[in-house]
């Protein structure tokens, strides 16, 4: 088991036209609760409007933008922690090109990535 997982050898997808995302750690890599992601949303793009029963924890690395959360929009910016319930339609847009971590309980991983 690898302990660390270098980030250039981790497969970067598309979320929308303009975000990317890698999941870094996930069931594939031994985690047992949670799963690790790392998103890149460029400038006046956003994430895609959705909703799901699982919480997302992000902490934002670089950039500034809004997050939409059922409706109630709040900024954000560099250092900054989101906490987005299970259950609530939401979107992160971007101002200035976003880089975040997104953790998303295990069940998240194996819903999207399968076993």
């Amino acid at each position: 088991m690898n302990f660390v997982i270098k980030g250039n050898t981790v497969e970067t997808l598309k979320l929308t036209e303009d975000s990317t995302i890698k999941w870094g750690i996930t069931h594939k890599n031994g985690a047992l609760n949670y799963s690790m992601r790392y998103i890149e949303v460029d400038a006046g793009g956003s994430t895609p409007d959705h909703s799901h029963f699982y919480e997302h924890e992000i902490f934002i690395i670089d950039g500034s933008g809004k997050t939409i959360i059922d409706g109630q929009e709040e900024s954000f910016g560099p250092g900054d922690f989101i906490f987005i319930p299970g259950g609530k339609k939401h979107t992160i847009k971007a101002d200035k090109k976003l880089k975040m971590i997104c953790v998303v309980p295990i069940e998240a991983a194996r819903m999207l990535l399968g076993d």
